[in-house]
């Protein structure tokens, strides 16, 4: 999947980063009264942003998880999620779309266990997990942070040589 930003695959980790913050562990200073999940949960609570009737290329758009800066960038990495219907998960009968916008909806209803979440990508080439979306929840993927995360893992690998 990293191959359709071309060259604009550098701005992929700053993409994902959008998303670590915007999805990461609330700050609880007293004078932050919203922020990371706990503020999506709200947000989800209220407006519904994640439903099974909506991809989660949709809904990072009307987040606006793509950036302000590089409208190119920003188009190549919404056209890289709308790609996610296609792509298996490791969830048996659901696609990769489904499974993050699935485990978003968990995530974040009322009651549920409520997890930070972090965006990541890995090798689609590597066996071991190979061309498809991956959620684990109660993962530690920043080693700094002792937080439990709901991660997701999206297959990348590089794409051709330039012309």
């Amino acid at each position: 999947m990293g191959a359709l930003m071309a060259d604009d695959d550098i701005y992929i980790g700053t993409l994902m980063d959008q998303f670590n913050l915007r999805f990461g562990a609330s700050q609880k200073d007293a004078e932050l009264t919203g922020g990371g999940h706990n503020e999506i949960a709200v947000l989800q609570d209220e407006f519904k942003i994640f439903r099974t009737d909506r991809t989660f290329a949709q809904s990072a758009r009307l987040l606006g998880l793509g950036g302000l800066q590089n409208n190119r960038a920003k188009n190549r990495w919404f056209n890289l999620l709308d790609v996610l219907p296609k792509l298996g998960s490791d969830k048996a009968g659901e696609t990769g779309d489904q499974r993050i916008v699935n485990a978003l909806i968990a995530n974040f209803a009322p009651g549920g266990k409520l997890l930070p979440c972090f965006m990541k990508a890995h090798d689609s080439r590597d066996s071991k997990y190979g061309p498809i979306v991956i959620v684990t929840e109660g993962d530690r993927p920043i080693f700094y942070i002792e937080k439990d995360y709901l991660t997701i893992s999206l297959p990348m690998k590089p794409g051709g040589k330039p012309a």
